[in-house]
């Protein structure tokens, strides 16, 4: 190899090396500047559970205290995302308000979101709203799509809330409802045969609170 071909080879790697430096330097401001704006987020409008957390990015805000985990009911508080969830789930979320567990006279016992729902951890939280995956573009889609939703979306997620229900053998449902609290009566001929049968809840008692979806294979489960 001539010294003019050295040069040239010398100055390729150079060049290169300068490039990798740039890309790494540009991904550690990238990552700073996120880091930074996730701070100011944070002290200017508490945390994930404060209401301005959701409002930061979202031009419509729905009022969290309506739909806010209930620790008056005796449930352990989940961890995870427990505001935002209409911004996200606006169907749901309506659907709830013209709901008997909305409603109810009992005000010291209406349920949130996440009272039945299990919460999004902030690791999903990310991964749905950054990567982006075609699960959250389909609900993103059916906000404004209402075929979308009805055919495809709502069933899916129905689905997924029931097996969720069952593997856990309601108990969403019980930390509600129970003798303790006198909102669940024994006396009754069809709890008198889950007695002693066994069963769970949500078997009998589905579409309470969100549109109807079918469930012929519920006996399957």
């Amino acid at each position: 190899m001539g010294a003019e071909e050295h040069q040239n080879t010398r100055e390729h790697g150079e060049q290169k090396a300068t490039g990798s430096s740039k890309t790494i330097l540009l991904t550690v401001l990238g990552l700073a500047g996120i880091a930074i704006m996730a701070l100011v987020v944070f002290a200017t409008h508490g945390s994930v559970q404060a209401h301005g957390f959701c409002n930061f990015c979202h031009s419509a805000y729905y009022d969290a205290k309506e739909y806010a985990f209930n620790e008056k009911v005796g449930m352990e508080k989940p961890s995870g995302m427990l505001t935002g969830c209409a911004e996200c789930h606006p169907q749901p979320y309506m659907e709830f308000r013209k709901s008997t567990h909305f409603e109810t006279e009992k005000l010291d016992r209406r349920p949130g979101c996440s009272n039945c729902h299990e919460p999004h951890s902030i690791l999903l939280w990310y991964k749905y709203m950054y990567r982006q995956p075609d699960e959250w573009k389909r609900v993103q889609i059916s906000m404004r799509d209402t075929e979308i939703w009805e055919k495809e979306v709502r069933p899916d997620l129905a689905k997924k809330a029931r097996i969720k229900f069952v593997k856990s053998d309601s108990r969403a449902c019980r930390g509600c409802h129970n003798e303790a609290a006198k909102t669940w009566k024994p006396t009754i001929k069809a709890h008198q045969k889950f007695l002693k049968e066994g069963g769970t809840c949500i078997k009998c008692h589905f579409n309470l609170v969100h549109g109807e979806v079918p469930w012929p294979d519920k006996d399957k489960m």
